[in-house]
C-alpha cells in the first residue's frame, strides 16, 4: 500500500459523490506495502480507505473484493467494500480501477510477542475455515514455477554465492514429493503490517490481493517467517505459539506437521525473489515502500540448517 497514483481534492471528492458519502474534509496517502495506491480518506460522514490498484484490472477486481464482502460479513475483520450509488464495488478513478474500504481501526505492531502470535493464528486457522464457503478461485501465480522464472530473471546482477543457494532451495523444491495436504484459500501476504491492533487485539487483516488457493500450510509458514522472526533471527518459541493457537481451531494433521519446513523453506524463497524482483525493477511513485530481500535470504539459511525435510 504506498502511493504511485497522485490524485487531487476534486478527484477524492467526484469519487465520494459516487457512493454519496458527503463533503471531502480530507485525505492523504498511506505508505505501507508495495502493490497499490492507498489514500486514508475522511469525509463528513466517516473515515475511508481509497484504494487505486496498480496492476490487478477491473475484470481481475470481483473475486477479491467478494472474497472480502464474503469474510466482512461473517464478523472476520476483513475491510468491507463499499459498495456505489450504482450497486458497484468497483469504479474509475485517474484511469484505474478503484474501491472504497471501510477503515478498521488499529495500528499494526513492529514486533510480535508470543501473545500476538498465538492471536493471529487462531485468525489465521478461522480464515481458512470461513473462506471455504466464500466460492472464491484464484491459482497461485506466485507458485514453485512463477519463483524458477523470476530467479531466471534476476540471476545476472545476484553474486555467486546467492545464485548457488537459490539454484540449491530451487531444485530441492522442484524435486521434492508432497503427499496431499489440506488445501483451500489462503492470504498469503498475512505479515505484521498487514494486521491491525487495538488494545492489544487484532481489529483488521488487510491486503488480501494475494489470496489464491494453496496448501494451508504455505499460509501458515508464510506468516511465521514474519511474524516469528526476531533481529533475522528464527524464534522457535514464537513459531510454537502461532502453530498452538492456529491449532486451537484448525488441527493439522500429520502430513502438516511433518512437511512445515518444507513450507517454512518454501516461503522464504518465494519472499527473497519477489523483493529482489522489486529491487532491480521498483515502481515509481511519490511515496513507496522498498524492503531488504537479505531478510529472507537469512531466514531460508536458518530453516535450511535445521531442516527435517531432507
Amino acid at each position: 500500500m504506498s502511493v504511485y497514483t497522485s490524485i487531487n481534492h476534486q478527484q477524492v471528492q467526484e469519487f465520494l459523490n459516487l457512493y454519496s458519502l458527503g463533503r471531502l474534509i480530507e485525505y492523504s496517502g498511506i505508505q505501507a506495502g508495495i502493490e497499490n495506491t492507498n489514500y486514508r480518506v475522511t469525509s463528513s460522514q466517516g473515515d475511508f480507505i481509497l484504494t487505486i490498484f496498480e496492476s490487478l484490472t477491473a475484470q481481475e477486481l470481483p473475486c477479491y473484493l467478494n472474497l472480502l464482502n464474503h469474510l466482512s460479513s461473517a464478523d472476520f475483520p476483513a475491510p468491507s467494500p463499499q459498495r456505489c450509488i450504482h450497486n458497484k464495488f468497483i469504479n474509475i478513478l485517474s484511469g484505474k480501477p478503484a474501491a472504497l474500504f471501510n477503515c478498521l481501526p488499529g495500528q499494526s505492531i513492529e514486533v510480535a510477542s508470543t501473545s500476538d502470535c498465538s492471536e493471529i493464528g487462531k485468525y489465521l486457522a478461522n480464515l481458512h475455515i470461513l473462506s471455504q464457503s466464500s466460492g472464491f478461485k484464484k491459482p497461485n501465480s506466485k507458485n514453485i514455477v512463477a519463483c524458477q522464472q523470476v530467479f531466471e530473471q534476476v540471476d545476472p546482477f545476484l553474486s555467486k554465492p546467492d545464485k548457488e543457494l537459490l539454484n540449491s532451495e530451487l531444485q530441492f523444491q522442484l524435486n521434492y514429493l508432497l503427499p496431499t495436504l489440506p488445501s483451500g484459500i489462503i492470504h498469503a501476504d498475512l505479515f505484521k503490517d498487514n494486521v491491525l491492533f487495538k488494545q492489544h487485539k487484532i481489529s483488521g487483516i488487510l491486503d488480501f490481493y494475494n489470496a489464491c488457493n494453496d496448501f494451508y500450510l504455505l499460509d501458515i509458514a508464510v506468516t511465521c517467517n514474519d511474524w516469528c522472526v526476531d533481529n533475522n533471527k528464527v524464534n522457535q518459541q514464537k513459531i510454537n505459539s502461532l502453530l498452538s493457537g492456529y491449532q486451537k481451531i484448525r488441527k493439522l494433521n500429520k502430513d502438516e506437521q511433518t512437511h512445515l519446513t518444507f513450507f517454512l523453506r518454501r516461503a522464504a524463497l518465494r519472499f527473497w525473489l519477489s523483493r529482489l524482483e522489486h529491487q532491480l525493477e521498483p515502481k515509481q511513485g511519490e511515496l513507496t515502500l522498498q524492503k531488504d530481500p537479505l531478510v529472507f535470504r537469512s531466514i531460508l539459511e536458518q530453516h535450511r540448517q535445521g531442516n527435517s525435510c531432507d
